[in-house]
């Protein structure tokens, strides 16, 4: 009778640890009509720092702050994200923290300079004896 009970427990937490196992470990192998439907979550990078085998990055999306630990191909993650860029994760749901999320878009960050008038120092005005060529006089001087 114990050996039974111990089976039919045994049986029980595989059968609910199971799915959780084989979705994480053969979900590469799985055709796309049978992995689960995922969305993307576009964010700022807000911050980058490289550690010896992995690279995290802090995003900042509508719904929170994430923390992404990137352990693959650290390398070019870090040649291809920078601080400010717009990036999209695919990811199951909102986590504050996520390993290796895959990258569906990264959007450089373009700084852009404000307009600039035809003359740029049309609004300066200078002293007018500078103009004419004539010497300032160093007797009036500032009190």
């Amino acid at each position: 009778m114990v050996h039974a009970d111990g089976g039919f427990f045994l049986g029980l937490g595989l059968g609910f640890s199971g799915p959780l196992l084989v979705s994480r470990y053969l979900d590469p192998y799985f055709p796309a009509f049978l992995k689960e439907t995922l969305h993307p979550l576009e964010g700022s990078v807000t911050h980058k720092q490289r550690q010896q085998d992995q690279l995290l990055i802090t995003i900042t999306t509508q719904d929170g702050t994430i923390l992404a630990t990137f352990q693959q191909q650290v390398q070019e993650i870090d040649l291809l994200i920078e601080e400010r860029d717009l990036v999209t994760l695919d990811v199951r749901q909102y986590e504050p923290f996520v390993n290796d999320p895959r990258l569906l878009r990264v959007t450089k960050y373009m700084d852009v300079p404000p307009a600039n008038d035809a003359n740029p120092n049309s609004s300066i005005q200078s002293d007018p004896t500078q103009e004419m060529g004539s010497k300032p006089d160093p007797t009036a001087s500032v009190p």
